[in-house]
């Protein structure tokens, strides 16, 4: 015998000018019964992993409507303009190495157990819609900074 689960994200951003960008994702899957009963432990990693997915999906679909030209940050003439409206320089791009997929997916665990809403924390933090956007380096501040809030929970 086998129980559905149904899974679902949705999540909407606010764009320049009264705009706005919404993304959803939908799963739908099959646990075996005898998972949820006797291994409490798989059956809720199984729930997590498929929530984890769901988000990295709206978030990669979200960036996509960041990367037009309303976005928040733009590149110009080498630069980036925040949201202040302030110019910085962009880094030379052979010395910024992009988060790790092992940081993302730590990202991901971490800001769940910590009930933090990942989107909203990476754009207050660093700008950016999704955790594959961030530095090597940002995705490691991020991860102490949320490892923080579980343990001052």
């Amino acid at each position: 015998m086998t129980t559905k689960l149904s899974v679902g994200v949705t999540r909407k951003v606010g764009r320049p000018n009264f705009g706005s960008a919404c993304a959803t994702c939908q799963l739908e899957i099959e646990i075996d019964h005898t998972l949820m009963n006797d291994h409490a432990d798989p059956f809720t990693e199984r729930i997590r992993r498929t929530f984890d997915l769901c988000r990295q999906e709206v978030d990669r679909e979200l960036l996509q409507h960041a990367d037009g030209p309303s976005s928040r940050r733009e590149a110009i003439n080498g630069n980036v303009r925040t949201r202040n409206g302030t110019s910085q320089p962009q880094p030379q791009a052979s010395r910024v190495r992009p988060a790790t997929d092992a940081q993302i997916r730590a990202i991901h665990a971490i800001a769940s157990k910590a009930n933090v809403r990942l989107a909203s924390e990476l754009d207050a933090e660093f700008g950016v819609a999704s955790p594959q956007n961030l530095t090597l380096r940002q995705a490691s501040d991020l991860i102490e900074k949320l490892k923080g809030q579980i343990t001052a929970s």
